[in-house]
């Protein structure tokens, strides 16, 4: 049975949701730069045939799967929530997308977002319409995506398979339900651009600032691939290995 609990006033619910985006945006591109690292590293392995027995492939797999831990953990956060029947998921201190994306739902967070929206763009004749009206449209298509990946099998499945290996390995390491295998990228990668997707419209919303996390990835992506071909060609040159 959930615990009883007064409604969020509209003053505790709008502090909450601007507290959270800001948050919300830092965690997701924590994952993001994290991947970024991870893909760049594998692409440059494949195109350029690292792949011949070496003394440092030890070194590197340890920090490639220290990576791919880095976005597990960095992916699940961006999702958690407790038992909603236990805990109402607008009311948990739980700097994620769906305790974000329930209070977003509340008409009266909408209409007080909206209602600071209209100061966006006051050297503009019409700046107050066209930042009440901004703001609208990055709610209503946030709530639209967040319910588009909720009831999304497959984002169900990516969901639950990350949960799950967050639970029994990184938080805990429970005997009895080990998983064997590291979380898949593909699941990796859908859970993150949700949240890259939702992270975009709600900082619109909230903040009034377009942050294209997508983009800023693209760019870190550069400099990492750089990174990669650099450290890997030294690498195989220190022994004598240096790719065909």
């Amino acid at each position: 049975m959930g615990r009883q609990k007064q409604p969020l006033t509209t003053e505790e619910a709008l502090r909450r949701t601007e507290r959270i985006a800001p948050l919300l945006a830092a965690d997701t591109w924590y994952a993001l730069r994290a991947r970024a690292g991870l893909d760049t590293a594998n692409e440059l392995v494949w195109e350029k045939d690292y792949r011949d027995p070496s003394r440092f492939g030890d070194t590197y797999n340890v920090v490639q799967n220290s990576l791919v831990l880095t976005v597990a953990l960095g992916v699940a956060r961006l999702f958690d929530v407790s038992d909603p029947d236990r805990y109402p998921i607008e009311q948990q201190d739980k700097a994620s997308m769906p305790v974000l994306a329930n209070l977003l739902m509340r008409r009266d967070i909408q209409d007080a977002l909206a209602e600071k929206a209209r100061d966006w763009h006051s050297q503009h004749l019409d700046g107050a319409e066209l930042g009440e009206t901004s703001c609208r449209r990055a709610i209503s298509t946030a709530i639209a995506l967040y319910e588009t990946f909720s009831k999304s099998d497959e984002h169900r499945d990516a969901l639950s398979r990350v949960r799950d290996f967050r639970t029994s390995r990184l938080a805990h390491n429970l005997f009895d339900d080990h998983p064997a295998d590291l979380p898949r990228f593909d699941d990796l990668d859908l859970l993150a651009n949700s949240a890259r997707d939702f992270v975009r419209l709600v900082v619109l919303a909230v903040e009034g600032i377009d942050r294209d996390l997508g983009r800023e990835e693209g760019l870190k992506r550069d400099v990492d691939r750089q990174f990669w071909d650099v450290a890997l060609s030294a690498l195989f040159a220190a022994e004598g290995e240096a790719p065909r």
